[in-house]
């Protein structure tokens, strides 16, 4: 049987999140080993499932952020670090230094901002220097780590190849909100919706359509090949919970607080 339904992308990252939790992988590290969880608007969903952690203040765990009419950041004084969760306990120290403790098991979880068909992933980078992933993606390629990537069919795009030969920090001459570049990734464990359900309930999506109007803008229509009645229903029920979760919220930078040249102000 088929069930079909929209999500709104508050609800996909809730959805995504649970599914990365629930990851063998996720659970063996969090036992044992180490994982770092950098920062992320899905990724809070990621923190808070794994660890039970109720986080309060979202703006201080997001870097980017597409807000308030820009792409932009947010405040990077009031701004945290990535986590680092050492045999099930939140380490505070530096996130890159603990990463060059990394052994095979060991997990890194990074959200994106794109997404294409052939299963590549973009991440803008506002740092000149690359950002989180600028940094860590040459020790987690040299030990053979896999970045595990939670990200919403929302961000589909053509080719995050051509993105990133089309983007550069320095390229940017006219921009409302910041200067950014575009960093494609290949090789990782994409996890969008449809990974999810087959995470969660072992059945086969397809994106039948995407957009919304009315709180659903952004949504992802999937069609869901269902095995018994019970299993559709049951799946329908949790999507009308996920449904009802608030679209987040977060300020951007205040531009009097912002260095980087901008038309936006």
């Amino acid at each position: 049987m088929l069930s079909t339904f929209a999500l709104h992308p508050a609800a996909a990252k809730k959805l995504i999140a649970q599914a990365v939790v629930k990851l063998p992988e996720v659970q063996s590290a969090y036992e044992t080993g180490r994982i770092v969880i950098g920062n992320g608007t899905t990724n809070i969903d990621v923190f808070e499932q794994l660890t039970g952690t109720k986080i309060t203040s979202k703006e201080a765990h997001v870097s980017g952020v597409i807000t308030q009419k820009a792409a932009c950041a947010t405040d990077p004084a009031e701004r945290n670090g990535n986590w680092c969760i050492e045999k099930g306990q939140v380490v505070k120290t530096d996130w890159l230094e603990f990463l060059t403790g990394f052994q095979p098991g060991d997990v890194f979880i990074k959200g994106a901002n794109a997404i294409d068909s052939g299963g590549d992933v973009g991440i803008l980078t506002g740092d000149p220097m690359g950002g989180t992933i600028g940094r860590a993606i040459g020790i987690l390629r040299s030990r053979g780590i896999t970045p595990i990537i939670p990200v919403g069919l929302e961000k589909m795009i053509p080719s995050c190849r051509e993105a990133e030969k089309t983007l550069g920090i320095f390229k940017d001459e006219y921009n409302l909100g910041m200067k950014v570049g575009f960093m494609a990734l290949s090789n990782t464990y994409a996890i969008t919706e449809i990974e999810a359900l087959k995470i969660l309930f072992g059945v086969d999506a397809v994106q039948a359509a995407a957009g919304g109007v009315g709180g659903m803008e952004g949504s992802v229509f999937l069609a869901v090949k269902c095995e018994t009645e019970e299993q559709g229903l049951g799946l329908l029920e949790m999507v009308k919970q996920l449904n009802r979760t608030s679209p987040l919220k977060l300020n951007r930078n205040k531009c009097s607080h912002c260095n980087w040249p901008c038309h936006f102000r």
